[in-house]
């Protein structure tokens, strides 16, 4: 009886797969196929319960498969992807795969990566497993690279760590999001000096990506006044002294005064980058920034990249 079933099974599929073959050659024989298959079941009703029976296994089997991976780290999946250059269509990834997303209770350090790859990859190697450390592909990297700058350092960096694409946005936001995400960027930025219309673009379609949306305010002299004529906030409002501005300009302060403003009448998370030393790591957290962007002591792997990190971290609480 138990080698019986399987001959059934492959009796009800071969007729089915006939009649299909039939339709697409000629009509006419796939309909008299298909009057004679129903002919057939109606005679043998065995066949079809068989048929039935052996489909509610197969579907019983598959459920309990299903039940049994539910704990799958689709972190490391989509690293694999990325590792291999496997292509992932935006709707999928954006919905298989679960973003890793800033928490407003948490203090981060957030590592720029400006140098090349091969550096990236000594870097990331050497910073202490934390999930309070956020890694940027900066954007001289995303120039020489494009998206593989950001593809590959999501590969190169720990299964759910937060990738930051610095992309600065200033213009056509709905491609560059898209470009970002599909790379794996769990945020991507937009400068504050854009038009309204490419910031307001910029964050509804990286709602729509399932990204953070981060808006840089590199020479915006009053960032409360440009989010004051946004439809939505961003969900991270990054204040920023240039590095020409810090090189050139020795007077020109971050505007660490501004944290609060922000902070007092919007509920965003408020980054503060151009400062690389202990001291200004620890002026930026006395000022209550949520997020410290650091660069400089990571433009290249040394002895104390790990020691580096490990102290602005110990700051940044």
């Amino acid at each position: 009886m138990q080698n019986q079933k399987p001959q059934k099974f492959n009796l009800i599929g071969l007729i089915i797969a006939a009649i299909f073959i039939a339709f697409s050659i000629n009509p006419i024989i796939g309909g008299i196929l298909l009057v004679v298959g129903i002919i057939f079941i109606v005679k043998n009703p065995k066949f079809l319960s068989s048929f039935l029976l052996t489909l509610q296994k197969t579907a019983q089997q598959q459920s309990n498969l299903n039940k049994n991976n539910s704990n799958v780290d689709f972190s490391s999946i989509q690293n694999l992807l990325v590792e291999n250059k496997a292509i992932i269509p935006s709707q999928i990834s954006t919905n298989l795969f679960k973003q890793t997303r800033l928490e407003k209770r948490k203090k981060y350090l957030h590592v720029a990566l400006n140098s090349t790859l091969e550096e990236a990859e000594e870097i990331i190697s050497q910073l202490p497993a934390s999930d309070r450390i956020l890694i940027e592909a900066g954007t001289p990297l995303i120039k020489i690279y494009g998206t593989e700058a950001v593809s590959r350092i999501k590969a190169m960096a720990p299964a759910g760590t937060y990738i930051v694409a610095d992309n600065k946005c200033a213009d056509l936001a709905a491609r560059e999001v898209e470009i970002m995400a599909n790379a794996g960027a769990n945020a991507a930025t937009c400068l504050g000096v854009a038009p309204i219309e490419t910031i307001d673009s910029f964050i509804e379609e990286c709602q729509k990506f399932n990204i953070d949306s981060m808006i840089d305010m590199m020479n915006v002299e009053s960032a409360l006044a440009v989010l004051k004529k946004l439809k939505k906030l961003p969900n991270v409002v990054m204040l920023h002294r240039g590095v020409d501005e810090t090189e050139f300009s020795k007077e020109k302060q971050i505007p660490y005064y501004q944290i609060k403003q922000i902070k007092g009448n919007y509920d965003v998370l408020v980054a503060v980058a151009g400062g690389d030393t202990i001291r200004e790591v620890q002026r930026a957290t006395f000022n209550d920034a949520d997020i410290v962007v650091v660069w400089k002591n990571f433009y290249q792997a040394s002895e104390e990249t790990a020691q580096l990190a490990e102290s602005f971290l110990k700051e940044i609480k």
